[in-house]
């Protein structure tokens, strides 16, 4: 997944601004504990990362959170940033959901569902049973019909617009005539068969990783007769512990609990807030301010602003409520193929060599956001290995031109050439981002001017278009990329695989088309492995077209009024699991 983003189809899903969404993990000795790993922390800087912080069992209480912007939406099947994500935990349950959320290793467990499915040899068909009792917040009983309506609804394209729709509309083997529930026609049993309290999904391919497609809220379960389309996101009907009380778009929503909603069938979440408050504030500066202050608990969408996040590291006070995570997300640079004389690989590696890396993490903010990354696949992806950098940009990162210049003597141009390098307007950062490629390169005889266009149109028509990359001479373009779930295909599928180059709406922004690469990925049949992900790794970056820059993290502030404080890096880029917080004050 990306950052801020909106579904434009199966290999495109639209990035611009903030990030936030993937990974989790974290050991130590003690008791289990909501969400996190088997242990707990006192407060301290980075306690929540793979910790609980501050356990309690004590209820009451409000939490009082802000954003700088609304959800995408709060339909479970349309929402698709990180935070909101994060958010549907609070209100839509699934058939399976993560049960631990924080470090980079997770873990799923059965949610709706009286266990984890069943499959058939092949991973082409999956069965469920709900458990007896499931009421939603109107008291109405949730059924499979409901859970099958949910997936129906989804191909409805030009009504539920927006979400990770096109995972489950690409893979259920439904007739390709098929447009959702709303001329009154439902899939066919060979598609999503129910019987009782059984569901079963039958695929067109084997797909291995289907119960991480069912932990996103997307399949949550919709009651036809609640069902008002388009604007069901102003008032969904809840299957979790709090349902929507208010809401006012662009404004605030308020969560109360859903005193339907039963502890005894739920495994995942332990909820001790009586109420969630959130508020829409586009004045990031009094966002800070409210968390400084204490009279706000967490900001939910994205890190803290640059000038806080300087006070924090500054004041141990304020840094021992303060967590950096990092999960599943890389931001890189893709070099395009396509464009002479980065077809020529040694060309291309001679980019590699000459950036400098370590300046790009220091505009980024530093070790606060992210570390260098030596290769593709980020923190909670299987094959992660720290040590593996095939293209080591000098002992400090800050680049290393001699081995540039020798792979410019290896591809022909031993006194340089001349490129593009893209970004998206009017981010300040973005532009500092370019001047230091334009500065390092330079040094090798690699001479890079800018080529810029609006946030709105960078990912999908601009760098999104294979034409357009070929047209404008994009050589080197920038990006970022976090994982919808954290497996291969969750992170990769979208950004490497050549199946998904189409123009426009690509999100394999480079073209990059390789066999070891696109076998690996289609081969959804096979669950993904370290030894895959090593052999995915190296593969591509052989191909010199995914260049790396650095892993992500981002700094959250919580309250110290906060109880059971974990991260989320499985949904939610670090935001904390905010459905099982409490208040240590009940207030």
């Amino acid at each position: 997944m990306r950052f801020k983003r909106k579904a434009l189809g199966l290999a495109s899903v639209a990035v611009t601004g903030a990030l936030l969404l993937a990974g989790c993990s974290g050991t130590g000795s003690g008791t289990t504990t909501p969400s996190g790993g088997s242990g707990s922390a006192s407060a301290g800087f980075d306690a929540a990362v793979n910790g609980v912080v501050n356990p309690s069992t004590k209820t009451g209480g409000t939490l009082k959170l802000l954003s700088a912007n609304d959800c995408d939406s709060w339909d479970p099947a349309r929402t698709y940033y990180g935070w909101c994500l994060n958010m549907q935990r609070v209100m839509s349950r699934t058939l399976v959901n993560y049960s631990k959320v924080n470090g980079t290793e997770f873990t799923l467990a059965p949610d709706l569902a009286t266990d984890m499915g069943t499959h058939n040899a092949d991973y082409t068909q999956w069965k469920y049973t709900l458990q007896d009792g499931l009421k939603y917040s109107d008291g109405e009983t949730i059924k499979a019909e409901d859970i099958k309506y949910a997936i129906e609804r989804m191909y409805a394209q030009d009504v539920i617009t927006g979400g990770p729709t096109f995972y489950f509309t690409e893979i259920i083997d439904a007739p390709s005539s098929y447009k959702g529930p709303y001329d009154g026609k439902s899939l066919p049993d060979s598609a999503v068969a129910v019987s009782g309290n059984t569901i079963t999904f039958n695929l067109k391919k084997p797909f291995a990783d289907f119960n991480y497609l069912l932990a996103l809220p997307t399949s949550a379960p919709v009651p036809e007769d609640k069902d008002t389309g388009a604007t069901y996101t102003r008032n969904p009907v809840s299957s979790g512990p709090f349902q929507i009380e208010n809401y006012t778009p662009q404004k605030s929503i308020t969560f109360t609990r859903n005193k339907n909603w039963d502890q005894a069938s739920d495994k995942i979440r332990k909820p001790l807030a009586d109420g969630i408050d959130l508020t829409i504030n586009s004045n990031t500066e009094d966002i800070d301010n409210q968390l400084e202050a204490g009279s706000a608990d967490a900001r939910m969408e994205t890190a803290v602003g640059p000038a806080f996040r300087a006070k924090i590291y500054s004041d141990n006070d304020l840094k021992k409520n303060a967590d950096d995570p990092g999960g599943p997300t890389t931001r890189y640079y893709s070099i395009a193929s396509s464009v002479p004389p980065l077809d020529n690989v040694h060309c291309r590696r001679a980019v590699f060599y000459a950036i400098n890396k370590a300046s790009a993490l220091q505009i980024a903010g530093g070790s606060a956001a992210g570390q260098v990354a030596g290769s593709a696949t980020p923190p909670g992806i299987p094959g992660y290995d720290p040590s593996y950098n095939p293209y080591p940009s000098g002992s400090d990162n800050t680049g290393d031109v001699a081995k540039a210049k020798e792979e410019l003597a290896a591809c022909g141009q031993p006194d340089g050439f001349s490129t593009k390098f893209a970004y998206s307007t009017p981010d300040a950062t973005n532009g500092k981002a370019f001047a230091n490629v334009r500065d390092s390169l330079a040094k090798a005889g690699i001479k890079v001017t800018a080529a810029t266009t609006s946030a709105e149109n960078y990912y999908s028509t601009f760098i999104g278009s294979p034409s357009n990359v070929k047209k404008q001479g994009l050589g080197i373009m920038m990006a970022g990329w976090g994982a919808d779930f954290p497996t291969l295909y969750g992170f990769y599928q979208n950004i490497v695989n050549g199946a998904t180059i189409r123009d426009p709406g690509t999100s394999n922004y480079a073209s990059i088309n390789d066999s070891t690469v696109n076998k690996i990925l289609d081969d959804t049949g096979t669950p993904t492995t370290t030894e895959l992900g090593t052999q995915l790794n190296k593969a591509l970056m052989a191909t010199a077209q995914f260049l790396p820059m650095r892993w992500d993290k981002t700094l959250w502030y919580r309250n110290s009024r906060l109880t059971n404080v974990t991260a989320n890096n499985a949904l939610g880029f670090g935001a904390y699991d905010v459905v099982n917080v409490g208040t240590s004050d009940g207030k």
